[in-house]
């Protein structure tokens, strides 16, 4: 009887290694899962990340963007960001002035929605469109979005109304110099599921935003 109990004593350790690793399969499952929800894609392009050093007194300073539609351009289909790349200062408050002549609608799919249709990274929290400030845009309103996701900043941009515009504004503030890679992650382009052409092509829905000590 003491030998037979003895073979069953390292059954609740077996048990407790088993849940242990059940758990850590959880939490890698759940990883993956945000990664997938944040579309995380290596946006940084440089190798200096590394927090700017003693700049002169910071400022404001004003970058306009146009997003044009592929009618407007002589290229269908390939909607495009103009001054696709520009440069700031560190621990400047920038103010983003992005004007949209596409009227075409892309709304997100799967678990992107439940991130790009947000606004992430300015100060407040908040875009203003045509003047009204919002923290979010519908999903079904999105035509492209502005993510930099090396600086945790996104921007919904909404569908223009047929033969206008729209304006969105946004502000934020970047303390670490830099490279890094802007993109639209609305499915706007050709190709499989919206997301060839102008989605995967520099100057056209991706760009570069540098941040300099």
């Amino acid at each position: 009887m003491t030998a037979l109990r003895r073979r069953r004593a390292p059954v609740p350790l077996l048990v407790v290694t088993v849940l242990a690793a059940l758990l850590v399969g959880l939490g890698l499952s759940v990883a993956a899962v945000a990664a997938v929800a944040e579309g995380v894609r290596t946006a940084a392009t440089a190798s200096s990340t590394a927090p700017a050093g003693p700049t002169s007194p910071s400022q404001t300073v004003t970058e306009s963007m146009r997003l044009l539609t592929g009618r407007m351009d002589g290229h269908p289909g390939w909607p495009r960001y103009t001054n696709a790349s520009w440069s700031v200062q560190a621990d400047d408050t920038v103010v983003l002035r992005i004007t949209s002549y596409d009227d075409g609608a892309a709304p997100l799919g799967g678990m992107q929605a439940m991130m790009f249709d947000q606004v992430h990274g300015t100060v407040g929290g908040t875009e203003t469109v045509d003047g009204k400030p919002v923290r979010a845009v519908a999903n079904t309103d999105v035509a492209h979005t502005f993510t930099v996701v090396g600086l945790g900043l996104n921007l919904p941009i909404p569908a223009a109304p047929t033969g206008g515009s729209v304006t969105v504004v946004a502000r934020f503030v970047v303390h670490r110099a830099g490279s890094y890679l802007w993109q639209c992650y609305a499915p706007c382009g050709s190709g499989v599921n919206s997301m060839g052409g102008a989605m995967s092509t520099e100057r056209w829905m991706e760009g570069t935003v540098k941040v300099v000590a």
